[in-house]
């Protein structure tokens, strides 16, 4: 549904441009514009469905639905889009999904394109890429408060494109044993977060392990304000 949404949208935008702008002005830069603007809802869109179990080839869909929605819509001009999914590095067909243990995760998709766009005064081509990265970085310490009770306090950064970003959602859980061998997650009821509003959030709880000596492995669960979502994993500093 949200796809939909912002490739409809998308679609009207080209038509607004073409009726806004007078017949003998030229067009193809208006046209490159809702390209990026397209591509860049489509790609984002995509990632939101791949980060929560969507099929990788979700990606490709969206793109080629843009596509065809752009063609379809660009009546004074010829447009053509190409795009080509990175396969280097971490990503893989476009995507890029790392949760690890060391309190980092990513979820991230980069795709580079290449339009060209024929009027009857000028012809432009341009070439792109589209970066849509959600980072979840943590770190925490704890107290052992009473028995196997530990009291514990997490700092979370938020990430889009590198530079802070606020959460819509946060779930937090904790290993009942410290150990990942054997994992039986405990989710945290009613944490005490404290938002920052520069990316940054402070979260406090207690958490009960099966023994004193139990380390305090923590998971954090993250939806960004576009959906997207990441988690990352951390081991607590006993202080």
């Amino acid at each position: 549904m949200l796809v939909t949404l912002l490739l409809l949208s998308a679609a009207l935008y080209i038509s607004q441009v073409e009726d806004a702008t007078p017949l003998d002005s030229p067009r193809t830069n208006d046209i490159i514009g809702v390209c990026k603007l397209g591509t860049t809802q489509a790609v984002t869109s995509a990632l939101a469905n791949i980060s929560t179990g969507g099929n990788i080839n979700i990606l490709t869909d969206d793109l080629n639905t843009f596509k065809a929605l752009l063609i379809h819509h660009s009546y004074e001009a010829l447009v053509s889009l190409d795009f080509n999914l990175i396969n280097v590095s971490s990503y893989q067909d476009g995507v890029w999904i790392s949760w690890g243990q060391n309190g980092e995760g990513i979820s991230g998709a980069c795709v580079d394109f290449a339009v060209n766009s024929s009027g009857i005064s000028s012809t432009v081509s341009s070439g792109y890429s589209v970066n849509v990265t959600t980072a979840l970085e943590i770190s925490g310490h704890y107290t052992t408060i009473n028995g196997s009770f530990k009291q514990a306090t997490l700092t979370c950064n938020v990430l889009n494109e590198g530079k802070p970003a606020l959460a819509r959602n946060m779930s937090i859980y904790y290993e009942d044993d410290g150990s990942l061998e054997s994992e039986n997650w405990v989710s945290v009821q009613s944490p005490n977060l404290t938002e920052n509003r520069n990316g940054t959030y402070l979260i406090s709880f207690t958490a009960q392990t099966l023994t004193p000596d139990d380390p305090l492995v923590v998971s954090v669960h993250c939806w960004d304000l576009r959906s997207i979502f990441v988690q990352a994993n951390c081991t607590c500093v006993q202080t």
